[in-house]
């Protein structure tokens, strides 16, 4: 194998590769990347057996073959290799030679026969998405997906698929999120309205959509998705992940969502985000609480915390507050930072029906109207 690429391409696959790789002492391959060069494209490829990515990059090939190279080390070397250079590929007796200006690297390989062949989609893509606007709404709700593993659906985002629209959610039980995104006829493929009248929704493990969002750039195109038995397929700019789903039933999560809210406040979105950060460093470590303290008719909001080790600290908002008397919700400060940071909007809407139930977050345009695509809910904390 002999090529040359520019080592911003190289690198860019690389490192989008080496995310991928797990530590599989059963099968040590999984810690390599596959090289394959054939024709004029350089693939780089790389599995942990759940989730897949093969990376097509432009290069010019002279010699065609293909090599398994450690991830952490190739991914570590071209880290400090800078952008605008071109890099001499080569594969002889299964090491890898770089070249670029000022820099050579040997890297030892291994033989490439015992890599896992990856998966290619069967059919043609159910639908696309704009590359920046998917990204946007899968970082809302990956927030809201479960660490633990003991409810594995929890762990996944929920795709839920309609005539017009796609909709992704997640919940991890103490809070939620839940982002729509519309389709168009282009955006969809002709078998789409099929697929969905079999398949209402499926369970998308949330490392793969964090690493399909993460691989998005501002200059992105379109995201196209396939799905297939068990798996689903996201194809953007040339690279293609693959994924296991996670076989399951979602919740019946909309149910928690209220219909409609006896109170509601309108606040500024960063004035709300500073004090809860500053109540944070006063709330007791293990319960993390702070407190909204909100009056009917008031214009002015409370945030309050303290705790035994260090102490108080009670701060002042203003608000436009359409409540009845007065009241005093708890959370978990980091689940309200995480709701707050979701948003772009100046102003957020808090909606409630009292201090125990689900509060829901909006974002605000002019006017108080309220942006429809996005929802965030907070469960508060029980005393």
């Amino acid at each position: 194998m002999k090529l040359q690429a520019l080592s911003e391409n190289f690198k860019r696959g690389i490192l989008i590769a080496e995310k991928i790789i797990g530590k599989n002492l059963t099968l040590p391959i999984l810690s390599n990347i596959l090289l394959e060069a054939e024709k004029s494209r350089l693939k780089v490829s790389a599995t942990n057996l759940e989730i897949g990515v093969v990376c097509s990059l432009r290069a010019k090939i002279e010699k065609e073959g293909k090599l398994a190279v450690p991830g952490r080390i190739a991914g570590s070397y071209l880290s400090n290799i800078p952008d605008g250079s071109k890099m001499s590929i080569e594969a002889k007796n299964q090491t890898l030679y770089l070249t670029s200006e000022g820099s050579r690297a040997v890297i030892k390989g291994v033989d490439a026969k015992d890599f896992p062949i990856m998966p290619k989609p069967q059919s043609e893509y159910l639908f696309e998405i704009d590359g920046p606007a998917f990204q946007d709404k899968a970082v809302k709700v990956l927030t809201c997906a479960a660490a633990s593993e003991t409810r594995q659906e929890l762990t996944g985002i929920y795709f839920g698929f309609e005539k017009d629209s796609l909709i992704l959610a997640a919940t991890d039980s103490f809070r939620l999120a839940e982002a729509r995104i519309k389709l168009g006829k282009n955006d969809v493929g002709t078998s789409y309205p099929k697929f969905i009248s079999k398949n209402s929704a499926i369970i998308v493990p949330a490392r793969t959509l964090q690493e399909v969002a993460r691989s998005i750039g501002n200059e992105s195109g379109r995201v196209k998705v396939y799905i297939g038995e068990s798996q689903i397929f996201f194809e953007i700019d040339e690279i293609m992940f693959v994924s296991r789903l996670i076989d399951g039933k979602y919740p019946e999560y909309k149910q928690v969502i209220p219909k409609e809210f006896s109170s509601g406040v309108f606040v500024g979105r960063e004035d709300l985000a500073k004090a809860v950060r500053t109540a944070s460093i006063f709330s007791d470590s293990k319960s993390r609480e702070v407190k909204l303290l909100i009056k009917e008719g008031g214009g002015k909001m409370k945030i309050e915390s303290q705790s035994v080790e260090t102490g108080e600290n009670i701060a002042e908002i203003p608000c436009q507050s359409k409540t009845k008397g007065e009241n005093i919700i708890a959370f978990n400060n980091r689940y309200l930072v995480d709701a707050l940071n979701s948003f772009s909007s100046e102003t957020v809407y808090i909606g409630f029906n009292d201090s125990f139930g689900p509060v829901v977050f909006r974002e605000v345009q002019e006017k108080e109207k309220l942006i429809e695509d996005y929802l965030h809910i907070v469960m508060p904390i029980r005393n």
